[in-house]
């Protein structure tokens, strides 16, 4: 409407300049330029064109950071995950289910987030979200020092 008015009426380049500069940095540069009157100069609309790009870039940048920090925190707890499933438990003869206290020897068990070894009848009995000790690892979710992001 300021770059090409109907009824005769005279283009408001610094109308138009203004609206940019309160509203330039949602609006894609290129896309500005190309709408741009050939009759306007340049030199009007060259700061708030500036300040669009630089805008842009910044966001742009702000992005890549956010985006390398969220696949940071993802390795790291990918590797959290990975010590966790891969640590050993040694059961022998003598082992003993935490919850009934039944021999475990060659049975099957469960082992839960806080340690607790439980026999597979006990694991099926109490589900596979609440420990021996009463806790519910949904409810009350459990952080290991190595499972957080030190860095």
């Amino acid at each position: 409407m300021y770059l090409d008015p109907k009824d005769g009426k005279e283009p408001m380049f610094k109308a138009a300049v203004r609206l940019l500069h309160n509203h330039g940095e949602s609006l894609d540069p290129l896309q500005v330029l190309e709408r741009l009157s050939p009759d306007m100069p340049l030199q009007l609309a060259s700061d708030t064109i500036l300040r669009m790009l630089r805008a842009r870039l910044h966001h742009h940048r702000q992005g890549q950071i956010v985006h390398n920090l969220f696949r940071a925190v993802d390795i790291d707890s990918s590797l959290a995950r990975f010590e966790e499933r891969s640590r050993h438990v040694q059961i022998n003869e003598e082992s003993l289910c935490d919850s009934c206290h039944s021999r475990l020897g060659t049975k099957l068990f469960a082992m839960y987030p806080d340690d607790t070894i439980v026999c597979y009848k006990c694991f099926r009995r109490q589900g596979e979200s609440t420990s021996v000790t009463g806790r519910d690892f949904k409810q009350d979710i459990m952080f290991k020092p190595g499972w957080l992001v030190t860095r």
